[in-house]
């Protein structure tokens, strides 16, 4: 079946729609996509144990909008060692008002201070936090993990995820599950379908006409867990049926679209649920598989399917 209507609350149905009957096994979780902070990382190099006392300036700039900086200062004493070194500056970081309301800063007691980013908007570029000894000791930043808002795309497989520390309320009842995409994911990890409750695709930007309606990041969602709802298929798979099997896809390569669905296997890159194991996700496909056409070229494919997770 396709869907051409140019007015799209007059879909059939729409990726994601949870379609249980009425009276029909039906649970959800309440999940969202957590922001990622930045990480940057600082490694210090040099003599070790350190020869004489040295100082370690760390300069970055401040983010109010002054165009200022701020400034660490640490003294490290004669025969510290590296690792002793780094926890000497992760907690001189954490001393520093203007320093700690940026990042938190941990140490691996080896040579390694990470800054986590206290909110996800904060990003500042590696190479303007810079340390400066006062002997030949080298301290280098780089960023290892970027500041993003992940979204989640409707109608695709979905696994549980974890919040960045320096975002995390610890002890907190949340009442919502951090989650992520489906990549990586195994038979044991995978959880359920990103779902929507109201069966139409007039949702207001970011989401355009013509692509997947998303969840930005933050938004709490329902994740179905057991019931009936529409997910989409992999435009490279042979089309689905009630015999189908049933593949997620967890990592690119015959397929493309991460928690899509495909009807055949593409080795590790899918992973298999039609016959999963006991304690796990199990699907089948309820009706045969539908295009949906907003405008002009088809912008992919769904198909009904049968969720069940038992744990």
């Amino acid at each position: 079946m396709s869907q051409t209507s140019t007015f799209r609350f007059n879909f059939r149905s729409a990726p994601g729609a949870i379609v249980t009957p009425i009276g029909g096994p039906r649970e959800t979780e309440s999940c969202y996509s957590p922001y990622v902070a930045q990480q940057l990382e600082v490694v210090l190099a040099g003599a070790d144990p350190f020869a004489a006392e040295a100082t370690l300036t760390i300069t970055f700039p401040l983010q109010d909008g002054s165009g200022l900086s701020g400034e660490v200062e640490v003294t490290i004493p004669l025969g510290t060692t590296l690792a002793d070194a780094t926890d000497l500056v992760a907690a001189a970081w954490n001393a520093g008002p203007q320093a700690y309301q940026l990042y938190g800063a941990t140490s691996d007691g080896v040579d390694t201070i990470t800054l986590v980013a206290r909110s996800y908007s904060t990003s500042v570029p590696a190479a303007s936090l810079v340390g400066t000894f006062s002997d030949a000791h080298t301290a280098v930043t780089s960023q290892t993990v970027a500041a993003s808002a992940p979204s989640l795309v409707m109608g695709r497989f979905y696994q549980l995820g974890t919040v960045t520390p320096s975002l995390a309320i610890s002890g907190t009842p949340r009442d919502a599950r951090p989650a992520t995409t489906a990549a990586g994911a195994t038979v044991a990890t995978l959880r359920g379908v990103v779902g929507r409750e109201v069966n139409s695709t007039m949702l207001s930007l970011p989401n355009p006409p013509t692509a997947w309606d998303a969840y930005p990041a933050g938004q709490v969602w329902p994740g179905l867990l057991r019931g009936q709802v529409y997910v989409q298929v992999d435009p490279a798979s042979a089309s689905m049926t009630t015999s189908s099997e049933i593949h997620v896809v967890i990592a690119a390569g015959a397929y493309s679209l991460i928690g899509a669905v495909a009807s055949a296997a593409d080795g590790a890159n899918t992973i298999r649920i039609d016959n999963a194991p006991a304690g796990n996700v199990l699907a089948s496909v309820v009706s045969v598989e539908e295009n949906l056409q907003p405008f002009t070229t088809s912008s992919g494919r769904f198909v009904l399917l049968k969720v069940n997770r038992t744990n």
